[in-house]
């Protein structure tokens, strides 16, 4: 590229010179203004040569390219995007549907649910916690549709009282 620019400038350059020898040459009158018009013309030619040897395919190539670069990057945002939001959606849906199932129990609790990613991409509740005061009896009911609805283990499912909210 740094080449091209120096056959550029130096191809401007001697059109210049030339231009400016020929019309010192020149003697005064009609002759030497045919004279600066043919040189102006031989300079402007000089100048505007890299546009006659645009190599169309190879610019339309690098336009597609950066285009499907661009789209791609794109993509890659959005599924990120996508992505974290689904996360997001599946944690707040999974805590307000156990939070009514403890309503429905008679439980007073805050839920919150840990969400992770699987193997295949998608995201599943994967820990609960839940924090109230809870009997052994309601704790057992609880932990047995958590299981039951969200296949997270009793392993994975965290009782705090109330007093660790704080």
């Amino acid at each position: 590229m740094l080449a091209w620019i120096q056959r550029w400038l130096m191809g401007v350059t001697a059109a210049s010179v030339l231009a400016a020898a020929a019309e010192s040459l020149m003697p005064p009158g009609t002759i030497r203004r045919l004279g600066k018009l043919t040189g102006g013309l031989v300079l402007l030619l000089a100048v505007l040569s890299p546009i006659g040897q645009i190599d169309e395919d190879a610019l339309a190539r690098a336009l597609a390219e950066t285009r499907l670069r661009t789209s791609d990057q794109a993509v890659e945002a959005l599924s990120q995007t996508d992505s974290q939001l689904l996360t997001e959606i599946i944690a707040e849906e999974s805590q307000a549907y156990i939070s009514d199932k403890a309503a429905d129990l008679g439980i007073d609790c805050a839920v919150r649910v840990e969400v992770r990613v699987r193997e295949d991409g998608y995201p599943v509740p994967w820990a609960v916690t839940i924090r109230g005061e809870l009997t052994d009896v309601e704790r057992q009911d609880l932990s047995r549709r958590i299981s039951a609805d969200f296949a997270i283990p009793e392993e994975r499912q965290s009782y705090q009282p109330e007093e660790e909210a704080a």
